[in-house]
């Protein structure tokens, strides 16, 4: 029997529902109708050849991502995180009932239904924001784009939308959370989940996410290569585990039958998998930073933001670390939000990988000295 291609399936079950709505973003809402007929001019404009994902810029909105995974032809070509080194293409055709079981299975632990929105802070051109996108829309949740918005904006959108869930990386949901600190204290927002992924999730930043929020907060590991792997530390279905020599093995549906080294980490007696850091952890956890002009360009995009400096500076533990000494504009004529470093932090995420970001940004005003964070 011919397996339809993921595009060919999204569309079949996206035009099941015409009238419903697919995404929120800072456009309005789309409805499946519109996003097909987009879709069809997609399609039509691009005759002799489908635009892969990988090809769009970091910085396109996940309506965009949307129309042109649903245009391909079912192959889907995404940029890993670039966590362990620039980001990389990985190439994912149609989905085998074994993975489907184990992305099921994430969808039931996370609370991810039919019905139910989700918020997502990260680019779609990501394996994760990818991931969360199609998910999302074959399940029939409607979407909510936070990427690219700043932290007010992302704020003000959370509460025209008010959705079930909201993912992110570490770093997004602190950007968010300190935004929502300063500007909803008469107006807090309410999200029953709270999905972290790709990324350490700290004890402290869970314990705020689910005070501030009241939210049910849920740690998910996983790799691009690998796939998803546990909910709350627990393995997914499908997923098999197992310590040696202190490294994470993983075997999924996603490996193609072969067993891949993910991390450094152990597994409880229990089954509870603790990842512990990055199997190069130095390097990683220092931030490899492969593009130093880059990562400047990149924070001077920010319009609160005058001047940058990288440097690498001696770490006891780690050997270097990365630091961005960044001077920020000050305009008395207009109103300017400032940048937190977790704000500029995941600036530099979403354009070029988690590889990328300083491990310290220190802010200053013209003529102070930076202030450590």
């Amino acid at each position: 029997m011919k397996v339809l291609s993921a595009s060919a399936t999204l569309r079949a079950r996206v035009a099941l529902r015409p009238r419903s709505t697919v995404l929120v973003d800072r456009h309005g809402e789309l409805c499946a109708e519109e996003l097909l007929d987009l879709v069809r001019l997609h399609r039509r404009r691009r005759r002799t050849r489908a635009l892969p994902l990988a090809e769009l810029p970091p910085t396109a909105p996940l309506r965009q991502v949307l129309v042109t995974a649903l245009a391909g032809n079912g192959t889907l070509e995404v940029r890993s995180s670039g966590t362990t080194g620039p980001p990389r293409l990985q190439r994912r055709g149609p989905l085998s009932p074994a993975q489907l079981l184990t992305l099921g299975d994430l969808a039931r632990r996370v609370g991810l239904r039919p019905g139910r929105s989700i918020a997502s802070l990260v680019p779609g051109v990501r394996a994760q924001g990818l991931l969360v996108a199609l998910g999302a829309l074959g399940l029939g949740a409607p979407l909510v784009d936070l990427s690219h918005l700043t932290g007010p904006e992302r704020v003000a959108l959370l509460h025209r939308s008010s959705p079930d869930l909201l993912t992110g990386l570490p770093v997004h949901l602190e950007d968010l959370l300190r935004a929502e600190q300063v500007l909803g204290r008469e107006r807090p927002l309410r999200i029953p989940r709270v999905i972290s992924g790709s990324d350490v999730l700290s004890p402290a930043l869970r314990a705020d996410l689910a005070r501030r929020f009241r939210a049910r907060v849920h740690d998910v590991y996983g790799t691009t290569e690998a796939g998803p792997l546990t909910v709350d530390a627990h393995p997914l279905r499908r997923v098999r585990l197992r310590e040696v020599g202190g490294l994470l093995r993983a075997r999924t549906p996603f490996t193609g039958g072969r067993e891949l080294v993910t991390d450094r980490g152990e597994i409880g007696e229990d089954g509870a998998v603790h990842v512990l850091g990055r199997a190069d952890a130095a390097a990683a956890a220092a931030g490899m930073l492969h593009d130093p002009v880059e990562v400047v360009r990149v924070l001077c995009t920010h319009r609160g933001v005058d001047q940058v400096t990288v440097r690498m500076v001696p770490d006891e533990h780690l050997g270097v670390h990365t630091v961005a000494e960044v001077e920020l504009h000050i305009d008395e004529e207009q109103e300017t939000v400032a940048p937190t470093p977790e704000s500029l932090q995941a600036l530099v995420h979403d354009r070029l990988g988690a590889a990328a970001v300083p491990r310290e940004v220190l802010l200053s005003s013209p003529g102070r000295p930076p202030a450590p964070r």
